[in-house]
């Protein structure tokens, strides 16, 4: 790097936007910028009383007036006095109520997040939200602050004890003029955030940081305000992808309607069930968006052979190959179109599919595309408001046909969020890339039970919802997360769900996880209540994650069961690529690091061996027994093969019993390595498993 280019870069911007990542020196700079994505473009033009120029900040506004119309000065005193809301009483009265701190809050004192907001007449409660988004905020900002990657971040403290802002307060600050109001909200929010991480308690006081150390701490009480019929894609705020990063359409080649019919089967035969947001007895793909289509083949066919190449071994993933770059070209071409806003959903779950496709089937250099279309992929989710809930469309209701593709609609739109959620907390497990959307944001409930998803008339799904009727209102996936993180009894009186909803609470768990190890290496300082309630709510989550019975729900059974014993795993076992600060952008560098770090720095002493084997023994028990792979999600590969690294590093140490469950005997490093090329050999006809394959023969060496 040049001198030149040295002395142009930023020398300390530790302050970042959440929406689109830019960067701050200061605190008040990314306030500032942050109201570029809370006001529609209406509100973006603000006029001069005086003349006809207009302006997009206030500031830059009242600058213009003093430099322009100095005469003026006295008016626009006058005027912005008559503007300034007089004291309210409930403000004025707030500021003496301290913070009631439950002894059983989530996550050892945490108030519970996701109560309703108070209607007028109603006594006003603490907003518990207000308090969790700063969490995740604060969170998301320390790994993005790692000390490897970023050693001029400081090291949080804990804050002084805050009086408590009503929920009023909270409802308004964005409307607010009182500056100083907001900045209490906000560091209110912080100390709060800061506590909780830091396993400390709230009510002792300690010294107080300087506001130009605090991480990000604005906080959005209400959405974006910015509607789809005003949304441009060339807004600023989107990801957008490079020109060098979409394939040109050359030709016009288009799949056979033999090829797209085995497709859709393939699809929902093997992949639905681990991405469960389209519908297979109404989904039509004629009907269909073509970069839909296309991007549900390029998953497919990883799945099976081309028909049109007499189903030969390995046409299959050439096929799914030509899929996917045909489906990235139509995919830049169709958000160009003047109806690009009608199709949010199927652009996003076409990303969804293809970033899956690029970073787990085909790997290597299509890894650094995946991302960026999984960057770009939340920016559209955000734009197209899809954390918010589908409104009902007028006039749905004329009979029960229509009832039922209303719900299939919103049903998919709420699952598609859902997918987007969970990929991007695995992207955090696996590589370490700080998460882009927090549960938070998600507004949605949780996803329904599986037998009314999958009935295949209105008439039987009518049937089931009366039936699910009887076990009370479903809750929303925040409030979920809320009763599991809890000490109470609540989790007993959630209504049945999906175990999909369950898998991305138990991701919730294992990032969580992930960020307490992670500020434990980096402050030398262990907070063991923070893991035990961990601990206690993966142990409740374990019955709603792990219950099913019949086909489909055996297919989801054994990506919920793989996701449970990881998160126990990582409950145990620090990953040495996570704590080491290391950020990979692909999984082949993932695995590379894996086996590479795995026998030498896993630490696993007879305590830890212990309460990790059962969970161990699993995967091990699951990759000997399991002989069909189709319908296997390919990050379940993935977990086995960290699960088989610790029981290799079990036997090395010579830790007794460590590969009983499939016969291995202690101290038999030759036998466990047979053992596992023959188990993964079984998945070597994706990309996946022939890198598995490659790193056991470093091993070996």
């Amino acid at each position: 790097m040049s001198a030149s280019q040295i002395k142009a870069m930023p020398s300390y911007q530790p302050f970042q936007c959440l929406v689109c990542q830019s960067r701050f020196t200061r605190h008040e700079n990314l306030k500032r910028h942050s109201t570029l994505h809370s006001r529609s473009q209406a509100e973006a033009s603000l006029p001069c009383d005086f003349c006809h120029a207009t302006f997009s900040r206030p500031d830059l506004r009242n600058r213009h007036m003093k430099r322009k119309h100095p005469e003026h000065e006295q008016h626009r005193v006058t005027k912005r006095a008559q503007r300034q809301p007089a004291p309210r009483q409930d403000r004025l009265h707030s500021s003496a109520s301290p913070i009631a701190i439950s002894p059983t809050g989530s996550l050892g004192g945490l108030p519970s997040p996701g109560s309703a907001h108070s209607s007028p007449g109603e006594e006003t409660r603490f907003d518990s939200d207000a308090i969790w988004r700063p969490v995740m905020r604060y969170q998301q900002q320390y790994d993005r602050g790692h000390p490897t990657e970023n050693p001029n971040i400081a090291t949080p403290r804990t804050g002084i004890v805050r009086t408590q802002p009503t929920r009023e307060m909270l409802q308004h600050q964005s409307a607010t003029s009182d500056s100083a109001l907001i900045d209490q909200i906000v560091q209110d929010a912080t100390d709060l955030e800061r506590s909780l991480l830091l396993g400390t308690s709230f009510l002792k006081p300690t010294n107080h940081l300087d506001n130009q150390l605090h991480p990000i701490a604005t906080s959005q009480a209400e959405p974006l305000d910015t509607s789809l019929a005003e949304y441009s894609f060339n807004h600023p705020i989107l990801d957008r992808l490079s020109p060098n990063d979409i394939p040109q359409l050359q030709d016009d080649w288009a799949p056979t309607a033999l090829q797209i019919s085995r497709g859709c089967n393939l699809f929902f035969n093997s992949v639905s069930h681990f991405l469960p947001f389209l519908h297979s007895s109404t989904f039509d793909p004629t009907r269909a968006p073509p970069h839909l289509v296309l991007s549900i083949l390029c998953l497919a066919y990883q799945h099976g052979e081309d028909p049109e190449c007499g189903d030969q071994e390995g046409s299959g993933g050439s096929f799914s190959i030509r899929c996917f770059h045909k489906a990235r070209a139509l995919l830049a071409s169709d958000e160009d179109r003047n109806d690009a806003t009608t199709m949010i959903t199927t652009l996003v779950q076409s990303y969804l599919l293809l970033q899956i496709c690029a970073m787990m089937y085909l790997c290597g250099d299509n890894s650094a595309c995946g991302l960026k279309m999984h960057s770009h992929m939340i920016s559209l989710a955000r734009a197209g408001r899809m954390t918010q809930p589908m409104p009902v469309e007028s006039g749905a209701t004329a009979n029960l046909e229509s009832l039922w593709r209303g719900f299939i609609k919103a049903e998919s739109h709420k699952r598609t969020l859902f997918a987007v959620h969970q990929i991007d907390a695995l992207w955090y497990q696996f590589l370490s890339i700080p998460r882009s959307i927090s549960h938070l944001e998600i507004k949605h409930e949780m996803p329904c039970p599986e037998d009314q998803w999958s009935s295949s008339s209105s008439a039987e799904w009518a049937h089931r919802q009366l039936v699910a009727r009887n076990a009370g209102p479903s809750v929303t996936y925040t409030d979920a997360v809320r009763r599991f993180l809890s000490s109470d009894e609540e989790i007993t009186c959630i209504p049945a769900f999906d175990p999909y909803g369950a898998i991305n609470i138990a991701q919730f768990l294992i990032s969580s996880a992930r960020e307490i190890s992670g500020w434990s290496t980096m402050t030398g300082m262990l907070s063991m209540e923070r893991f035990g309630a961990l601990r206690s709510s993966l142990v409740a989550l374990n019955p709603f994650i792990c219950s099913g019975s019949s086909t489909e729900q055996t297919k989801h059974a054994t990506l919920c069961a793989a996701t449970w014993e990881t998160a126990m795993i990582e409950l145990q076992m620090w990953s040495p690529s996570h704590t080491g600060g290391i950020v990979e952008g692909s999984i082949d560098a993932v695995l590379s690091q894996s086996t590479y770090l795995g026998p030498s720095q896993f630490l696993c002493d007879a305590s830890t061996a212990k309460a990790i084997q059962p969970h161990v023994n699993w995967f091990l028990q699951y990759l000997d027994e399991t002989l069909i792979l189709d319908s296997e999600a390919p990050w379940v590969a993935l977990y086995a093969y960290k699960a088989f690294l610790i029981a290799w590093q079990l036997i090395q140490v010579g830790i007794p019993g460590a590969m009983d469950a499939v016969g291995i005997h202690d101290g038999d490093m030759e036998g466990a390595l047979m053992w596992a090329r023959k188990v993964f050999q079984r998945r070597q006809k994706w990309q996946l498993g022939k890198l598995i394959l490659s790193c056991l023969d470093e091993l070996d060496k």
